[in-house]
């Protein structure tokens, strides 16, 4: 079977359906409770370990099935830190509960859909009032930033900067409604890189060779950033989080005058 990746919530959920247990919900931006992999371990027999993604890889290798630090959990993420456990760790996890259950495990193919805009999204930026337009009184604002920042890390993307007050969510696409409110259209920036990434003397490539996004810094403000000219951009440590490559085109197609060499 072919899917893309469901949210947390959901995979917890057909988890501890299978198990019987109690729904456990995920906490803001998708943070998923100890108790949780407590639960499941409890249920099957095993012994409670410290650190989630060492129960989570517990409770996989218990049924036979191979655990992958890098994509099952946050311990090559950007702040180092290893106490996460992602989707495709806990669609390892279901397979885990599947097979100590008797049942076949699910061949899953993991695809990424791509984030786009809605096709009349400039028109609908266009019709929003200046106070939304400006950030100044923006529904469900203080929900997306914290979702967001819990996908990084709670650190700048260009910058690894940890001090969120001085922290802004950046749009890629700019905000046209709710529905720009997307993981996959915002980047956590310093507050000075999210000015410069606004006015597209900062902009932000995919490299197909590399697989990396890499920062492109404008000849204007080189005399004070060429120090993250090419730097790496980091990441989410759910990948299918990661920033929009449509989202990036259609930011960069809007400054490409500026980045014409004359």
């Amino acid at each position: 079977m072919t899917r893309s990746i469901p949210v947390k919530k959901l995979i917890m959920k057909e988890i501890t359906d299978l198990l019987g247990l109690p729904p456990t919900e995920t906490t803001v931006g998708s943070s998923i409770p100890s108790v949780f992999f407590s639960d499941v371990a409890g249920a099957m027999g095993l012994p409670i370990i410290s650190g989630m993604p060492e129960m989570a890889r517990r409770i996989i290798e218990n049924s036979g099935l191979t655990w992958d630090a890098n994509e099952f959990s946050s311990v090559n993420a950007p702040s180092g830190g290893g106490g996460t456990v992602t989707a495709k760790g806990l669609l390892q996890m279901k397979n885990a509960v599947l097979i100590w259950l008797g049942h076949d495990s699910e061949v899953v193919s993991v695809i990424q859909d791509d984030w786009e805009p809605a096709p009349d999204w400039r028109e609908k930026r266009e019709s929003l009032p200046r106070e939304i337009k400006e950030s100044i009184a923006r529904p469900g604002a203080a929900e997306f930033r914290t979702a967001v920042l819990s996908e990084y890390e709670n650190i700048c993307a260009i910058s690894g900067y940890t001090a969120t007050q001085a922290i802004d969510v950046a749009h890629i696409v700019p905000y046209y409604g709710e529905e720009s409110d997307n993981i996959e259209n915002a980047i956590p920036l310093r507050a000075d890189l999210h000015k410069l990434y606004d006015k597209g003397l900062l902009i932000i490539n995919f490299d197909n060779s590399t697989k990396k996004y890499k920062v492109k810094v404008h000849d204007f403000i080189a005399a004070d950033y060429s120090h993250i000219q090419d730097s790496e951009l980091k990441i989410p440590v759910e990948k299918s989080k990661a920033p929009s490559l449509k989202a990036l085109e259609i930011h960069n197609e809007t400054f490409k005058n500026m980045w014409q060499v004359i």
